[in-house]
């Protein structure tokens, strides 16, 4: 029994020995080499005070530790606390003046909240960071209010905050009666609300394949039925309708301009354009003069009051924008963008116009055996601004104004001679609105608008052989004013009704010198509409029924549109969605291939007058089924439209209808499909499009045929991933080609001339369309204040020559004889583009 009492000692002092050995072999090492090697070691950059660690000892971190372990253990075994600026610079700062932090993330999809405000009595007013972190100095148990748009504002105190920055989560708003957001789909910043609609947040966008920014008209096409048949924003079409058949608003202003580079680039500045929201059907009674969607815009979000800005650049134009608090209640915000052309003419500037300057009067070069030197000179810019005026706790005054300008001048010269003319087109949209909203009570508020939008088009076309000189021009001159009351009975049935006015005058001139013709039309309408709509939602149940009653007052015709919504959920994961509209409006867009502008722009906005061009009428339904859990969204939706009094002379015909003025009807029947799975940093998605769209003209034989629009299959795959501050998107496209009527033969006519004798109209399809795009976006901060940001696109990865149209033209060759000439106009090919910004 002794030996072993005996040996256990002895075992002990062993071990003492032997770990007393090993501490004594760990010498300390100043703190200051550690912090070199560290640098040396992982490609960072310690910032500090030299009096703050000097003469301070550490044992040597394990070479095995990772660049976050070494950081933790000299937090632990020093009063040092280690603050990871960005990934490569660290601040090192005593423990005892370490800021609390938090990080934010939503309640609904896990990710980030990034743009929060955080305020407080002793706390200065801070924004979290692109992760959701935040940093303040506080002790005391004043509230501090945290705010972030679309969720509910959160109180807390310092006791909620540690120097571990905790996740604080923040809840989606859920105010019963409004167009609450439900769903969040394909990438952070689209969602799906409950009364129908999508709403889109640039302030908060992720990432979609082939964008450089947040181009708003690009990113409603990740939708399903919102497409375009030639890749340009100004033939935006929504279950098969033409552009001028939406109802484009920015601020509640119409705009009759929505792109530059003739439709290649939205006009709306993503840097202060912050919302959109997009209706297919079913949209409130507030909305008129359309037939097929809905796009509402709406600026920066006037709670935030503090001074930012941001400046850039892409391979088009460059860009800035600020937001500066004037005062407590007045903030104004400015943005604008303007072409690089004057400057430099980028290999993507060169793509674009190779696109859209195909097949026009600028890509001709010779005419008469002589050669012609062609000088393109395009310019464009785009300004914007918004003043919030919170006059009082119940009224808020907002002032907003826009202008767009497109120019192009074109030179043609006869090589060898002084022979020289130039052409021009100038393209504009300037709008401007005034509106008051007043909280009466908790219960009852009010919104007063007034507003005006001027759209020009001007074009001068010099015939350099003929000395002949064609001046074009369209001019649309809107005014209007709105007034609307909401009031909320209890906490299910809510009341919105209200009044609109508007008087739009449209003017048409067509000036020829030789030989001597001048045209001249110019219409006027004044509109009064009235509507109401009534909201009631308890538990799972929302329904909502509107009418809207538009009065032509040159017509003396009252049109009156219903509007409906019902949404059930019928489980915690399914929910039916049932919508109905009928609309009109008077205002579309006459083609005319034969008397165009320069060969590029073809369109000029028309108004109704009830004779030869018809006030235009819809009605539409659609029945959704949506499931939704554990991250995967499934949706299935099919509609049903009828388009009434359409025009031919609006549909584009280039075939035997071309020259002929009927009219008729399309209808659309169709199915939608939706699947995404979304996970923490990976989103994926699958959307599919089926629709039969088919024109319907008593006057044209056959009577029924495809529409121009007809695109039967439209599939997009893609995938988005996100991972602290880098973010990667890629997609295909794929749709079966638009249909177009083959030319047979031609044909000799009894006044001498000769045309084309077609096929039966739209009876072939173009070949399929394909389109693979990449997009990527990195994210570093400069400053505690500054960051920048630089995004990398292609489009069209593959370079795929896809057809956009084809058409048919008689052609002289070099005996006189006639001949078919086919015309294709094909897409753009592979397009790189760059942006860089910083942001403050």
């Amino acid at each position: 029994m002794t030996k072993s009492k005996n040996s256990c000692k002895t075992l002990i002092v062993v071990i003492f020995f032997f770990f007393l050995g090993n501490i004594q072999a760990q010498e300390k090492t100043l703190l200051t080499t550690v912090l070199q090697s560290l640098e040396e070691r992982f490609d960072i950059s310690f910032s500090f005070s030299e009096d703050l660690i000097k003469g301070k000892e550490v044992v040597v971190p394990s070479n095995s530790l990772t660049l976050e372990e070494a950081l933790k253990y000299l937090d632990n075994v020093t009063d040092l606390f280690f603050n990871r600026i960005n990934q490569r610079y660290i601040s090192v700062i005593p423990k005892k003046n370490v800021p609390l932090c938090g990080q934010l993330i939503s309640m609904e999809d896990n990710l980030p909240l990034s743009g929060a405000t955080i305020q407080g009595d002793d706390v200065s007013s801070v924004i979290s960071d692109l992760n959701g972190v935040f940093y303040i100095n506080s002790s005391s148990t004043a509230p501090i209010t945290i705010q972030f748009l679309g969720y509910e504002t959160l109180t807390i105190t310092a006791k909620s905050l540690s120097q571990n920055c905790p996740t604080i989560y923040l809840v989606p708003q859920l105010n019963e009666l409004s167009p609450v957001l439900i769903n969040t789909i394909f990438t952070k910043g689209i969602s799906k609300n409950n009364n129908g609609s999508f709403r889109i947040n640039t302030g908060t966008f992720g990432l979609l394949p082939g964008q450089v920014e947040n181009d708003i008209l690009q990113i409603v096409q990740a939708l399903p039925s919102v497409e375009s048949s030639d890749e340009t924003i100004s033939n935006l079409n929504i279950r098969g309708g033409t552009n001028a058949e939406n109802l484009i608003l920015w601020e509640d202003i119409k705009m009759y301009q929505n792109g530059h580079f003739f439709g290649l680039i939205s006009a709306f500045d993503p840097n202060i354009t912050k919302e959109v929201s997009v209706y297919k059907n079913g949209a409130p009674a507030r909305y008129g003069e359309s037939v097929s969607g809905v796009i509402a815009m709406s600026t920066s979000n006037p709670e935030n009051s503090d001074f930012s800005g941001g400046a850039g650049f892409n391979l088009i134009n460059g860009n800035a924008f600020l937001q500066i608090p004037i005062s407590e209640k007045v903030k104004m915000s400015f943005a604008g963008r303007k072409s690089l052309t004057e400057i430099i003419e980028t290999p993507t500037y060169d793509t674009y116009a190779s696109r859209i300057f195909q097949d026009t009067k600028i890509t001709t070069t010779t005419n008469n055996n002589l050669e012609i030197d062609g000088n393109v000179d395009f310019s464009f810019y785009d300004f914007s601004t918004t003043t919030h005026w919170k006059v009082s706790e119940k009224d808020h005054i907002k002032i907003n104004a826009l202008a767009i300008q497109n120019d192009l001048e074109y030179i043609e010269t006869i090589v060898n001679t002084s022979n020289s003319e130039t052409s021009q087109l100038n393209q504009s949209n300037l709008v401007g609105g005034i509106s008051w909203n007043r909280d009466w009570s908790s219960s009852l508020s009010s919104y007063v608008m007034g507003f005006a939008t001027y759209y020009q088009l001007n074009a001068e076309n010099q015939d350099i052989f003929t000395t002949q000189v064609s001046l074009q021009e369209n001019e649309v001159l809107e005014t209007g004013l709105r007034a609307e009351l909401k009031k909320q009975f209890s906490e299910k049935l809510h009341l919105n009704a209200g009044y609109h006015f508007t008087e739009t005058g449209i003017s048409n001139t067509q000036d020829v010198n030789i030989p001597r013709f001048r045209d001249f039309e110019k219409e006027v309408l004044r509109t009064h509409s009235v509507f109401s709509s009534a909201t009631f939602q308890k538990q799972k149940t929302r329904v909502q029924l509107g009418v809207r009653a538009n009065y032509f007052s040159k017509f003396n015709r009252t049109i009156l549109e219903p509007r409906f919504q019902l949404r059930q959920e019928l489980s915690s994961h399914f929910v039916i969605e049932l919508l109905g509209e009928f609309k009109s409006q008077a205002t579309s867009q006459r083609i005319d291939f034969e008397s165009d502008f320069l060969g590029i722009e073809k369109r000029r906005w028309i108004l109704a007058n009830e004779e030869t061009i018809p006030i235009i009428t819809s009605k539409q339904a659609s029945l959704q089924l949506e499931y939704k859990k554990n991250g995967w969204l499934l949706s299935t939706e099919g509609f049903y439209k009828k388009v009434d009094g359409i025009s031919s002379r609006t549909q584009g015909f280039q075939n035997q209808f071309q020259f002929v003025n009927a009219t008729g009807a399309y209808q659309v029947r169709g199915l939608e499909v939706i699947i995404n799975k979304k996970t923490k940093n990976l989103s994926s998605w699958l959307s599919y499009k089926y629709a039969v769209n088919n024109y319907s003209f008593d006057e044209f034989q056959p009577s029924t045929f495809p529409n121009n629009l007809d695109i039967r299959h439209n599939i997009t795959l893609a995938t988005s991933y996100t991972l602290n501050k880098f973010k990667i998107s890629s997609g295909v496209n794929w749709r079966t080609g638009i249909p177009f009527t083959q030319a047979l033969d031609i044909q000799d006519n009894e006044n001498g001339t000769k045309s084309i004798i077609y096929d039966t109209p739209n009876n072939s399809r173009l070949e399929d369309y394909i389109r693979l795009d990449f997009s990527g976006e990195y994210v570093w901060d400069i400053s505690k204040y500054t960051k920048a940001k630089i995004n990398v696109a292609l489009l069209n990865v593959l370079n795929k020559q896809n057809i956009l149209n084809r058409r048919f033209a008689i052609l002289e060759d070099e005996n006189g004889e006639s001949q078919i000439n086919t015309i294709e106009e094909t897409s753009l090919g592979v397009t790189p583009n760059i942006s860089i910004q910083v942001l403050f």
